[in-house]
Parts: structure tokens; C-alpha cells; sequence
């Protein structure tokens, strides 16, 4: 059911980048209270997945496969202080009904609970092909954050309130992207130091 939700979600993916049930089972392994779904009437619409890890603030920017040891999740790291959003989807037929969000609210959740400094992620931006040559990818996401341009996952994450921190290319293979992804971060503020 999540390899089918997987697939119907992110289509425009390339197959070669889709998760498979073995690492599924892995990631579920790795960090079981990282890892939620949706379900209704006993199929599975909507999932999202996170791990800890510890990131160089120096040097944060990473590809989905260095920090998510290529989807196995072996480089989850219970004593780093960042949850990392590996991924997010809904089916698309179940979009537009609060279930990302509630996903978001989830992830928050599990955030504050591990008492992280911060969530971060990856996010595509597959609106971006379509104004390619008439704007940088830099150029692009503001006009999202401006409400000029409307982008399916940009938004989604403005509106569960990351902050877009940079522009990365070769994050993943995204054609809709052009390869090209946002470095999102949310700080915890609930995030105490001294219980770390």
C-alpha cells in the first residue's frame, strides 16, 4: 500500500528513485515513531516518513541519498539533534482534505516529543519546469513565497511552516524540478538545551 501511494503521488519521479517495500520495512525498523500513515476506509492514501540525524550547520545542504542512506534510513542517528523529513505524500485523488497536514502536525509532534532544535528537509519544486529559462530556481521560489506562482509542494510547506533556507541542485532525480530542490528548515521552539 505505501509503494502504491508512493507511486501514485509522486508520478513524475523517476521509477529508479521510488522506495521499495524492503526499504519500507527499513525505515520502519530504523525509527518506528518516525513513521506514520493515513488510512481510510482501511487503504492507505497518505504517509510520511523522518529519521534523526546530526547535520554540519556549516555545510547543511545533502541529497536525499547521503542523508537518508538511499532510503534505508541506516543513517538514523538517536542522539543527533535534527529530524529530518524524508518524505511526505498523498494520494492524489485525497488531496486538498487536510491530510498533509495533519502528516506536518504529526511530524511536529514527534519533533517536539525527541526535544530536536529543528526539523529540516528536502523539498521539491515541480512547478519550476514550466518557467525554466524565465527565471532562476532561486527567482522561482520567491514568487512562490510571494503568492505570484503556485507550486503543490512549496506550498505545502510554507503553509506547515518551514522556511526555505537555500536552493540545491542534483538533491534527487526530479525532472518536474529540473533536479533542483529547497533546503527547508523549522526551528523547535520548544527545543530546550539543557534537556538535550
Amino acid at each position: 500500500g505505501l509503494c502504491a501511494c508512493e507511486a501514485a503521488a509522486y508520478q513524475d519521479i523517476a521509477k529508479s528513485e521510488l522506495l521499495t517495500e524492503r526499504h519500507f520495512r527499513m525505515q520502519l525498523e530504523a525509527f518506528p515513531e518516525g513513521q506514520v500513515l493515513a488510512e481510510f476506509d482501511g487503504k492507505i492514501i497518505g504517509y510520511a516518513a523522518c529519521l534523526i540525524v546530526t547535520l554540519n550547520d556549516d555545510s547543511p545542504w545533502h541529497s536525499y541519498a547521503e542523508i537518508t542512506g538511499d532510503g534505508t534510513f541506516n543513517t538514523h542517528d538517536p542522539s543527533g539533534d535534527t529530524l529530518y523529513g524524508a518524505e511526505i505524500a498523498v494520494l492524489p485523488e485525497y488531496r486538498g482534505q487536510g491530510i498533509a497536514g495533519m502528516l506536518y502536525k504529526y511530524r511536529k509532534n514527534v519533533m517536539k516529543r525527541f526535544n530536536l532544535r529543528r526539523m529540516v528537509a528536502g523539498g521539491r519544486i515541480p512547478g519550476f519546469r514550466k518557467y525554466a529559462g524565465r527565471m532562476t530556481p532561486e527567482e522561482y521560489v520567491e514568487q512562490v513565497k510571494l503568492g505570484s506562482v503556485k507550486d503543490p509542494a512549496l506550498n505545502a510547506h510554507l503553509k506547515a511552516g518551514y522556511e526555505v533556507k537555500g536552493v540545491h541542485f542534483d538533491y534527487l532525480s526530479d525532472e518536474s524540478s529540473l533536479n533542483y530542490a529547497t533546503y527547508l528548515e523549522m526551528e523547535n521552539p520548544d527545543y530546550s538545551s539543557e534537556r538535550r
